[in-house]
């Protein structure tokens, strides 16, 4: 390139990274590996335990499963006890939903079913979320995948308890109206 004054050339420009821009690089490197170190630690600590609103879903999709699989009515209900969600066919050994320790023997944790009372006539359905409905030990899953309208309740001992509304046809959780 030549000068506007004369034919003198200029120098080139130095190419490459300042020392700025590499520490601040290094720096947002370690900032990120620190915190997928800690979500992992994290992860590690908490183990397999699943929330106990994942795992009762889980379950629920287990009990229509083997309810159409084995051509039997299948059976969910929480063992106290336990504190285990299990999901029974026929004379099978049960299949165990583990719920941690908050629902266990010395937990303060709970899980109840309540059946949703039917529509009269032409009526419009009752609302799941509404109405507390009729409570039973067990929900019943039909070979067809189907069961009647039921709504859990998960009481973690500590706060507001949580209701689920499950669809009759599917392992969905009905959304609040």
């Amino acid at each position: 390139m030549t000068s506007a004054t004369g034919n003198k050339r200029l120098a080139p420009r130095a190419r490459g990274f300042s020392l700025v821009e590499i520490l601040l690089v290094i720096g947002l490197i370690a900032l990120a590996a620190g915190m997928i170190v800690t979500n992992v630690i994290g992860l590690a600590e908490r183990g397999n335990e699943l929330p106990a609103d994942q795992t009762l879903k889980a379950a629920v999709r287990t009990a229509r499963f083997e309810a159409a699989r084995n051509r039997q009515v299948s059976e969910l209900r929480f063992n106290r006890e336990k504190g285990q969600l299990e999901v029974r066919t026929g004379t099978d050994e049960p299949v165990l939903f583990e719920l941690g320790e908050d629902f266990g023997k010395n937990g303060r944790g709970e899980i109840t079913f309540h059946l949703v009372p039917p529509a009269r006539g032409m009526e419009r359905y009752p609302d799941p979320y509404e109405e507390a409905g009729i409570e039973t030990a067990r929900v019943r899953f039909a070979p067809d995948r189907s069961s009647q309208p039921f709504t859990a309740r998960i009481d973690y001992g500590a706060g507001t308890p949580e209701r689920l509304a499950f669809d009759p046809f599917s392992s969905l959780v009905l959304a609040r109206p």
